[in-house]
């Protein structure tokens, strides 16, 4: 192909790309971090069909974007497009007008119509204080296909940025801070001053971090950050497979839409369309350090009820690592091409296939409105993806979850979650990249664990400016043992045979969170928790109960 056509193809992508759904004005172009409460109460919108052309499943949202979502779902209340205002009853309308007004308060500098100053400088973007006393005890992930990887999880406490809290009492004062240039570039900066407490007769100790920073540069609609910066690819809060909804930062340079889009010619009723690409540095571990992980995902919005994504990762690289930039590497960036491939990773007579861990998934959410607005949304994972074992993919090693919520039970301010997952033995894990898909000692993706399953349950109470949770759910936890092989010289006939197990660990969580909005972006939150686990490290018989305490106080701009 000649140069002159590939730049006019990228130039048309990079156009295309360029062009919002409607069109914006002058406003701001930074992040809302995705722990804001914010993206509950659109989420709680969007479950009862206040939203538009919004991809839920690619998060944070510019505050420009947060702005265009607004204006468009007053639009729908007011009446004025889709009919939505004559569908909603006076009891319906009486909950949902004030939490829209809320937000539309907070986002008042953008929603009115963008700033008059050239440069803006928010000394005070987030400030929030927090206490937690946690008795749980964070626990290894284990590979059953290799070895531990470096990740540790805590099933019952919130999973933060940055340092996880201790087995004993954490305080902390985070502070963000965002100087923004007119409209089109923005500098954000986040950090934590923390003091532990453990649960031993350890002295106290204090530390600080960074948990976000980060250069954000938009040009029509297309977003370049360099920086500390999280993504989350979850399609509700507690859910995301690939990029969890409370994932940790990765040291990243990224590109996306900052608004959906639409594509051109017959790919324009796929409706509006929303891409992120990133390339991020896993940061310094024990095997691999300094691995990279590829990662894009491309998202769908035929229409106002269904969304539909892609996403494709590709963990690579690092200390010690063979991995060179040539053709078969690039091919192994396309799953649509490499999926087609017969793999190999021991003739050397031949190509042998690059060191690397692919990871190829699909995810969705459905609005049913014949069932009173019922959503489903659900996502699928698979890890070294081979078409030669596919039904194996789809079950024993491959993760799925899925979600279904009533958004009105009697009344529009109370709805329920139903959730179930399941997680495969090798989910991010592999055999050479020993540090598996993590950064800093953390999961990007789900915490639940490998050959896991867990069910829950959720209440959901939200009346004007405070929203109630009840969550209870059970988790079943599997140490067996694997062995994986090819049976045959082809590499046709992959087998995975379980060699041996113990008894099951079996956890079951029961979560309380009460949230308190003010008009001027002042919340605070409360959470407590507490978690009985039977057949404790998957020895029979053995008992243990933990708790967690939470009380935060946050202040917004």
């Amino acid at each position: 192909m000649k140069r002159s056509t590939i730049r006019c193809v990228l130039g048309l992508v990079l156009c295309t790309f360029a062009i919002p759904l409607t069109g914006a004005r002058a406003q701001s172009t930074g992040l809302v971090a995705s722990d804001d409460p914010l993206y509950l109460d659109l989420e709680w919108l969007s479950e009862h069909g206040i939203l538009d052309q919004v991809i839920l499943g690619q998060r944070p949202y510019s505050r420009r974007e947060i702005a265009r979502i607004l204006r468009v779902a007053r639009t729908r209340m007011d009446g004025k497009s889709s009919g939505l205002a004559s569908r909603l009853s006076d009891n319906a309308r009486d909950v949902i007008e004030p939490v829209l007004q809320r937000l539309e308060n907070r986002f008042s500098d953008v929603t009115d119509g963008g700033r008059d100053e050239e440069v803006a400088l928010v000394p005070l973007d987030v400030g929030a204080l927090s206490y937690t006393r946690n008795d749980a005890r964070h626990r290894g992930f284990p590979a059953p296909h290799s070895s531990l990887t470096e990740a540790t999880i805590d099933p019952l406490a919130d999973r933060r940025l940055g340092i996880p809290v201790a087995q004993g009492q954490t305080a902390a004062l985070e502070l963000a801070h965002r100087l923004e240039f007119d409209d089109w570039f923005a500098i954000q900066l986040r950090e934590r001053l923390n003091s532990f407490k453990l649960n031993d007769t350890t002295p106290a100790t204090r530390s600080g971090e960074l948990l976000l920073v980060s250069a954000r540069a938009r040009w029509r609609n297309v977003a370049l950050t360099m920086g500390r910066q999280q993504l989350t690819w979850g399609q509700v809060k507690g859910s995301g497979l690939f990029l969890a909804s409370d994932a940790p930062a990765l040291d990243a340079v990224s590109v996306a839409s900052d608004a959906p889009f639409r594509l051109p010619g017959f790919l324009r009723p796929l409706g509006a369309t929303q891409g992120t690409l990133f390339l991020a540095d896993l940061g310094a571990s024990m095997n691999h350090s300094h691995s990279r992980l590829l990662g894009y995902k491309v998202s769908v919005q035929p229409n106002p009820a269904v969304e539909l994504g892609g996403t494709f990762f590709n963990h690579f690289g690092g200390a010690g690592s063979t991995w060179r930039f040539n053709a078969n590497s690039l091919i192994d960036f396309l799953p649509f091409i490499d999926v087609f491939r017969r793999h190999n990773y021991v003739d050397s007579s031949r190509t042998v296939d690059v060191e690397s861990d692919k990871v190829l998934g699909v995810d969705g959410r459905f609005r049913l409105d014949p069932l009173g607005g019922l959503v489903v949304s659900g996502e699928l994972l698979i890890d070294d993806f081979d078409r030669y074992r596919l039904m194996s993919m789809l079950t024993t090693t491959g993760s799925s979850v899925l979600s279904i919520t009533i958004p009105s039970i009697g009344t529009p301010g109370v709805s329920a979650q139903l959730t179930a997952k399941h997680m495969g033995t090798i989910t991010y894990t592999h055999a050479i990249l020993q540090n598996g898909i993590t950064t800093r000692g953390r999961l990007l993706g789900d915490e639940l664990g490998p050959d896991a399953k867990s069910f829950g349950a959720k209440l959901i109470f939200v009346l004007e400016n405070s929203r109630l949770d009840l969550e209870g759910r059970t988790a079943i936890y599997s140490n067996a043992t694997y062995l994986t092989y090819y049976s045959d010289s082809a590499h046709v006939n992959f087998v995975t045979q379980k060699v041996a197990r113990t008894v099951d660990e079996l956890r079951d969580i029961a979560v309380v969170s009460v949230t308190v909005q003010g008009t001027e972006g002042i919340s605070l939150k409360l959470r407590g928790g507490t978690e009985r686990i039977r057949n404790a490290s998957f020895v029979a018989g053995a008992r243990r109960t933990d708790y967690v305490a939470q009380v935060e106080f946050r202040i917004v701009h």
